[in-house]
């Protein structure tokens, strides 16, 4: 066959070559011998014939790719080229690699990131064979959580399962060992993380702890690292000696790996367990971190008193996994738990929604409740980063172009001379390329490296950030085979697709150009080529740091506008009550009232209340009907949101009273009376005084949680119109608000307020001791009003993303900004021949500084222009996370515009008057 003839061959070439060159020696004999037949004399045959057969050197070629496998040998020849053309440039080589690694290692780390985080497998052994469990309800929605019956009934129906296990949501409960109540240790609260985790105070230690079923380990394949795990036994053994699991973290963290904790007495919210065993490192089973405790589920009455939902069929507790049987697919599985469905359906109230037509969901194991591809939102935000650092890769491949292109310019001589030794365009194209991948090779080993490296300390230092209380954050960015893949996949394309246009060019280029040309005449399909280059490396940078810019202006103005309340001064505890039956309704508003009076007595405080916060965004809403009309779909005026409040509400957060007054000056009152907001007046009653008129609350079909009061029945009498306030969502709609009075009934139900003379961080140390006084059982987590506000979710959404988009906005701003002044600079330098004609034929040095900056901008005004557009684009889609200021932010698009004309003119003008410098007869002598 032809590949081992050529194989053979490779072994021999010493003795081919020689055949070779006497069988072309021998055509060449041949043609001279018939032109001295026909007469020619002995010279000038010996030349015709020449001319005539061709450069032998390039027959030699060809027989050798017929004869020989040739390939491998012109890849290694081509790699040792490159090799040494990368060494002989070190500028060029440094400059590409950096612009090329940043590109490359950003997306390395988002893929690396992505794949740790939305494609994580539960943690067990096998995971291929777990599945998450859902239901799709009749309305589309899908449901995760199940109730505790419902669990049962699918574990020991489903045959397609070899076993089901459910799993709660993270519970905080409060921990003591046995010898006393044991301080917490906080080390992440002064972090960001911590605070935005809101950090308690109190005498209790919290743990994260994870309820499940207590075939738990069993199914997910799981052995303990000490001791056991949970028995599959009846509820009446686990009750008889309750027990818990601890994770190796918190056993490291918190009891410094004790050797003796096996058997030692922990008590959760009061109640007593023996630790029987230790889960291993860094295990997270079915959850995102690596929770403190692991309990039991038929032992959650234990540590929840009053909650009896293990018995009640209604009431959802958990989510659902399971392993698949031998033999049996995902799709099976679901066809057979949807007839299960079907009868567990059945045993539940007829007039529940639990009762309602269903159909189950079985997909891989994963720890999000829902399919990834379900999350819109996440789609979306993911789709945007992962545009994002794809954009910076494409700046780092046109900075690189356009300096490969540019470098060409000064190659024209050593290209055309290959070509005119005979080598072909495509050699030349090739040879071109193989330096191109090679220097997208070297640029991934260093961005991998860096980008492991970089989420490696980052994954310690928010793991290390998190509270002890909230669990270990646990995030695997080990390299696999799949990053291992995507790096170099990642590089060979970048590297094809900066130096694909270049070598095409520089080879087209070489064929027309004489020995001697130069960038000065150079053919204007390659000045085209490079100006497009950089216009996209300026447009792309452009779009990327102006929404960069734009989201954090916004940030900024949120952060920093009037909330219409002092946020500053006012602290919010949320108290946490042990849950044992003597704490009654009664006696929770008990130690409250006391707890209230105590806080009041302290130094440096103003005023304290009982209510929700503007941003604590638990939003409650009702329907509006005015004139004492009951609502209904033909009265109903407009849907507010409301909020419970106590008469000195409006006095603690210095809310001010606009029109009428507020509620305390109603004290005593039988008629129901509200305050209204200012935006809640004029929907309500526009350009009219709302004072004395009436309205009625409708919320039958709105969001409230079991037990607190809701304002139906009665016609309320507004009294007072309070000033707007801001609450939690961006575009203000939550400033719209009715204040209802609050019972005292209800006040466990809500946060107390404290308001401060001076920084509120003086006193969150003297309030631990206070509350100790009142019940030596209390804790609280603390915030000022402010920190909440930057801890709810559209403002760290707001945050994050311009964390994003301000960082690849600004790697993209530095590699445009080498681009734009390496390319920029390096033609000017090859046009100081040029420079020197144009003077020694009497041009004005002003007249030629003017033409280089004019024809050296004017691409970056072309990309500034395609960019500006791009970006308003960009901001109209971002509109939704933008706050206080215009979709089309003049000082983002502005300031952004001069930054890079500034870079392109000083790009050229150094270089620029470098070259006028130059005296016209060692200009013209310049290459």
């Amino acid at each position: 066959m032809a590949w081992i003839r050529r194989l053979r061959g490779l072994l021999r070439k010493e003795e081919l070559d020689r055949d070779f060159e006497e069988e072309l020696q021998f055509h060449l004999s041949m043609r001279e011998r018939r032109n001295v037949e026909q007469g020619m004399p002995h010279g000038e045959a010996r030349r015709s014939a020449r001319v005539r057969f061709g450069n032998p050197a390039v027959w030699l070629e060809q027989m050798r790719e017929i004869d020989l496998m040739t390939f491998p040998q012109t890849v290694m020849q081509d790699l040792r080229f490159a090799c040494r053309m990368l060494l002989r440039n070190a500028g060029f080589t440094a400059l590409a690699v950096f612009a090329l690694a940043v590109g490359i290692g950003l997306d390395t780390a988002a893929f690396t990131a992505y794949q740790a985080f939305f494609e994580r497998t539960l943690d067990a052994h096998d995971p291929a064979s777990m599945v998450n469990l859902a239901l799709i309800k009749h309305t589309g929605e899908t449901a995760s959580s199940f109730s505790y019956a419902d669990y049962e009934t699918y574990r020991d129906h489903v045959r397609s399962f070899s076993g089901v296990i459910a799993s709660s949501l993270p519970q905080y409960l409060t921990v003591s060992v046995r010898g006393g109540v044991v301080q917490q240790h906080n080390e992440g609260g002064s972090s960001l993380i911590g605070k935005l985790l809101l950090p308690q105070i109190g005498n209790s230690e919290t743990a994260m702890t994870l309820v499940v079923s207590d075939n738990y380990f069993s199914v997910l394949g799981i052995a303990p690292l000490r001791g056991r795990t949970f028995g599959s036994g009846d509820k009446a053994e686990l009750a008889a000696s309750p027990s818990v699991l601890i994770s190796e973290n918190y056993w490291k963290k918190r009891f410094k790996s004790d050797p003796d904790i096996l058997g030692k007495i922990v008590r959760l919210n009061g109640a007593a367990f023996t630790i029987i065993g230790v889960t291993p490192h860094n295990f997270v089973g079915t959850f995102i971190g690596a929770p403190d405790f692991w309990l039991p589920l038929p032992l959650e009455p234990l540590v929840h008193p009053g909650n009896n939902w293990l018995l009640e069929r209604e009431k959802i507790c958990c989510r659902l996994f399971a392993r698949l049987a031998a033999g049996a697919s995902a799709r099976e599985a679901q066809a057979e738990m949807s007839l299960v469905a079907d009868h567990a359906r059945s045993l539940h109230n007829p007039g529940s929604d639990l009762a309602q037509p269903v159909s189950a969901m079985v997909w891989p194991g994963s720890p999000f409740p829902v399919p990834i591809g379900q999350l819109h939102e996440l789609r979306i935000s993911v789709l945007f980063v992962m545009a994002a650092v794809g954009m910076v890769l494409v700046v780092a491949c046109a900075n690189v172009a356009s300096l490969q292109l540019a470098r060409a310019a000064s190659r024209q001589n050593e290209l055309s001379m290959r070509l005119s030794l005979g080598a072909s365009r495509s050699r030349l194209i090739r040879q071109l390329l193989t330096e191109s991948a090679l220097l997208g090779l070297i640029a991934g080993v260093f961005a991998f490296l860096f980008s492991w490296a970089f989420l490696q300390t980052a994954v310690v230092l928010i793991a290390d950030a998190f509270p002890d209380q909230y669990g270990t954050f646990i995030f695997h960015v080990t390299p696999d085979l799949r990053i291992f893949s995507f790096v170099f996949l990642i590089s060979i394309v970048a590297g094809v697709l900066f130096g694909l246009a270049p070598a095409l060019e520089s080879s087209r280029s070489a064929v027309a150009s004489a020995l001697k040309a130069n960038a000065a005449t150079a053919p204007i399909r390659s000045r085209h080529l490079r100006n497009f280059l950089i216009a996209t490396q300026v447009a792309i940078s452009a779009v990327l740091v102006i929404a960069g810019s734009t989201l954090i202006h916004s940030a900024i103005r949120a952060l920093s506008m009037d909330t219409g309340y002092d946020d500053a001064h006012v602290i919010d505890l949320g108290l946490q009550f042990p849950e044992s039956v003597e704490y009654t309704p009664d006696h929770k508003a008990t130690l409250i009232r006391d707890l209230r009076t105590r806080l009041a007595a302290m130094p440096g405080v103003m005023d304290v209340t009982t209510a929700r916060a503007p941003d604590d965004g638990e939003f409650r809403s009702a329907a509006v009907s005015l004139n004492g009309e009951t609502p209904s779909s033909r009265n109903i005026k407009a849907y507010l949101y409301y909020t419970w409040i106590q008469p000195n509400y409006f006095h603690t957060l210095g809310i001010p009273m606009l029109l009428g007054q507020g509620l305390a000056a109603q004290a005593g009152q039988a008629e129901p009376s509200v305050v209204v907001s200012e935006s809640a007046a004029n929907q309500l009653w526009p350009g009219q005084n709302p004072v004395g008129r009436t309205l009625r609350l409708g919320t039958d079909i709105r969001f409230h949680s079991a037990g607190e009061p809701l304002p139906d029945g009665p016609a309320w009498r507004v009294i007072g119109v309070a000033r707007d306030t801001r609450g939690v969502l961006l575009d203000g709609s939550d400033s719209a608000q009715i204040y209802l009075p609050l019972s005292d009934r209800y006040l466990q139900n809500y946060p107390i307020l404290v308001r401060t003379r001076s920084d509120p961080a003086q006193l969150v140390s003297a309030i631990g001791p206070v509350m100790a006084s009142v019940d030596p059982n209390l804790a609280a987590r603390f915030s000022t009003l402010e920190q909440m506000l930057r801890g709810t979710e559209p403002f760290v959404a707001s945050t994050l993303a311009a964390a994003i988009a301000s960082t690849t906005g600004g790697l993209g701003l530095l590699l445009a900004a080498i681009g734009i002044y390496g390319t920029i600079s390096y033609i000017v330098v090859l046009r100081t021949r040029e420079v020197g004609i144009r003077v020694a034929l009497g041009a004005k040095k002003r007249d030629i500084l003017a033409l280089i900056l004019r024809e050296s901008t004017r691409p970056v005004f072309a990309g500034l222009s395609a960019g500006v557009v791009l970006a308003c684009g960009v901001a109209y889609l971002l509109r939704h996370v933008l706050y206080g200021i215009h979709t089309v932010d003049g000082i983002s698009f502005g300031g952004v515009s001069i930054l890079f004309v500034a870079v392109a003119l000083l790009a050229a003008l150094v270089p620029s008057q470098r070259a006028l410098r130059v005296e016209p007869t060692v200009a013209l002598r310049y290459e």
